[in-house]
């Protein structure tokens, strides 16, 4: 009875058998598969961070050589603007000194209007224009000290019914300051009430003055009660006596 059972069953045995073995057989080849796709997976993983820091590296060494070349650049700017200071700082102190030397030298110097000139167009001579500087110095200076003038000459050229001023230089700024505190004197003095005493001036500055005797006159021509004069580059008035 066994070995007939045995026979009837051995069919559908191999068969099971034969479907196990396939099933494996197929399991493995997934396997592989699966790890071959893992395999290709974890290379192109490798490929793409090595990409990436390829990639980073390139950005990196961009980046290094761009600030090199920008400091470089600053650099170069920093030291061209650094001479450049140099060469301000050095022409700034220079012109500084060579102004502060001729506003020293300016106030030594008086200038005089409105004394007559030759109607020939001669230059006086300096004896000549001496004696009228003398006698405007004995004209405003009260105390009998007489500045002696080292030079006496006109300025510009010779014009027809223009009357050119006169430059008249001095050793020292403070004779030039004794004879401009006595100046309002000579509108007293007969002879000298139509000249006047200026300070020797730089262009600019005698524009700004001009423009302070404009201002002058028309506050005097509101309010005559006033007497106006200039100090200090402005205008000041006092009432009058």
């Amino acid at each position: 009875f066994c070995s007939q059972c045995s026979k009837l069953n051995k069919g559908p045995l191999q068969t099971f058998l034969l479907n196990m073995v396939k099933m494996y057989a197929k399991n493995v080849d997934m396997c592989k598969l699966a790890a071959a796709k893992f395999d290709h997976m974890k290379t192109e993983q490798i490929d793409l961070q090595k990409r990436l820091i390829d990639t980073q590296n390139d950005q990196i060494n961009s980046v290094q050589k761009t600030v090199q070349t920008e400091m470089k650049s600053w650099a170069d700017v920093a030291k061209k603007n650094l001479t450049q200071s140099k060469v301000a700082t050095t022409k700034t102190v220079k012109e500084a000194v060579r102004a502060a030397n001729e506003e020293e030298e300016r106030s030594k110097n008086l200038i005089v209007y409105g004394v007559t000139e030759d109607e020939d167009g001669d230059f006086y001579s300096f004896d000549a224009l001496n004696e009228v500087v003398k006698s405007i110095h004995e004209a405003t200076v009260a105390d009998g000290s007489l500045p002696n003038a080292v030079n006496v000459y006109r300025l510009g050229k010779k014009e027809p019914n223009k009357t050119r001023p006169m430059k008249v230089e001095y050793g020292s700024s403070s004779d030039v300051d004794l004879i401009l505190k006595n100046a309002h004197k000579l509108k007293v003095n007969n002879e000298f009430k139509t000249v006047y005493l200026s300070p020797d001036r730089t262009k600019e500055q005698r524009v700004a003055h001009s423009k302070l005797v404009k201002q002058m006159k028309d506050m005097s021509s509101r309010d005559n009660s006033k007497h106006y004069f200039i100090r200090d580059k402005k205008v000041n008035c006092v009432d009058k006596k």
